[in-house]
Order: C-alpha cells, then structure tokens, then sequence
C-alpha cells in the first residue's frame, strides 16, 4: 500500500498533479489551505486540489500569476488581469468559508480588486486568529508578525535564522500547506515537478523541491 502511495505521488509530480495523501482526504477537522507564488501552469491541479481537498480555509501568500513577473513586466498588465481569472474564480467558487490572499511584489491590488467578491485582501503583517490558533501573513519573511503560532509566506527561499519556540514558519515556495485543526497537524505537500521551471526560478532551487 505504502509503495503503490508512493507511486502515485511519483506520477503525480511528473504529470504535473498534485498527490493529496489519502490520511488528509479522510480527516474531519477543519483544513486551512496554504498556497503562495503560483504560475499559471499550475492552475488546473489547483482547481482540483480544491474541489477534492474542500479546504475550509484557503490563503494565499502573494504573486498569483509568478510566471509572468509582473513587477518586472509592467506592461503585461493586461495580459495578467486575464492570466488569473481563472485561479480567483476556483478561489470564490470553492466551499470554503474564509479565502485570503496578502498580494505580493508581482500583483496588482486594483486589478485583483476587480475579480473578487468572497475573497478577502490583507496587507502583509496580518494576524489571522482561524479558531484557537493564531496565523502571521506575509509575503516576504521580513514582514511577519512576530508573534504567531503559524507564520505563512513565499517570494523566495529564505528561512527565518532564528524560529521562535513553539512556532511554525511555513514557506510557500517549499511546498503546499494544509493545517488541521485544531490538532495543528501540518500536511507537507509537494508541488509538481515543473513548478519552479514554470515560476522562472531555476538557480539555487532547495532540495525540498
């Protein structure tokens, strides 16, 4: 069973799926999905992460469309308001109860503003309190709260030099996060290969990936 798991995930990755471990699809607890920097290739596995997971909630830590660096490409602008339609829409259209997304360096706010209605944009530093436990948003590590029991980013690969006792950094480049609660079991889950092909990030990748 373990060796067939195993398989499948194997499969998963190279067809770029994402493998949803079965333990996670048979919990009950409330899941808080974490995602962050996602090309556009990446979308239609999104779409059905979402529609197998049924997150209860989902955040986003910044650069919804990463392949097409906006901030680099200002004049793609319209072509990025296209680009990630379809994403918002898996976002509003999904189950879950609370959707969040703190923009990063490669969004535009008014553009985003114009697609959403249930989803919910925070400024970098926020504090979620999602039952008992507290979340600390950014985008980039140096601008987390400092006080927080999950501490959810993206933009690169750093890790916080220092972690505070009894606290979770989980970056969103690494991998997909999903924390239940209120156990605050962490599920790790990894994003297909070609991921930080399609993210034109290819130098320096961590071996997480």
């Amino acid at each position: 069973m373990l060796q067939a798991t195993g398989l499948r995930k194997i499969f998963d990755q190279m067809l770029g799926r994402i493998f949803i471990p079965p333990t996670l699809l048979e919990s009950t607890e409330k899941k808080v999905l974490h995602l962050s920097d996602t090309p556009t290739t990446l979308y239609p596995a999104i779409q059905q992460l979402i529609s197998s997971l049924k997150p209860d909630v989902v955040i986003h830590t910044g650069d919804l469309a990463d392949d097409i660096k906006l901030e680099n490409n200002p004049h793609l602008l319209a072509y990025y308001s296209r680009s990630i339609v379809p994403l918002l829409a898996a976002l509003e259209n999904s189950q879950a109860e609370q959707l969040f997304i703190v923009p990063g360096n490669h969004d535009h706010v008014d553009v985003i503003t114009q697609h959403i209605q249930k989803i919910e944009l925070l400024p970098e530093g926020s504090q979620l309190q999602i039952g008992c436990s507290t979340f600390g948003l950014a985008h980039r590590l140096k601008k987390l709260p400092q006080q927080a029991e999950f501490h959810l980013y993206g933009h690169n690969f750093r890790q916080p030099l220092h972690e505070q006792q009894d606290a979770h950094y989980l970056n969103g480049l690494n991998h997909i996060h999903v924390i239940l609660l209120p156990s605050n079991r962490i599920f790790k889950i990894s994003y297909p290969w070609s991921t930080n092909h399609d993210r034109r990030m290819t130098k320096n990748l961590p071996k997480t990936i």
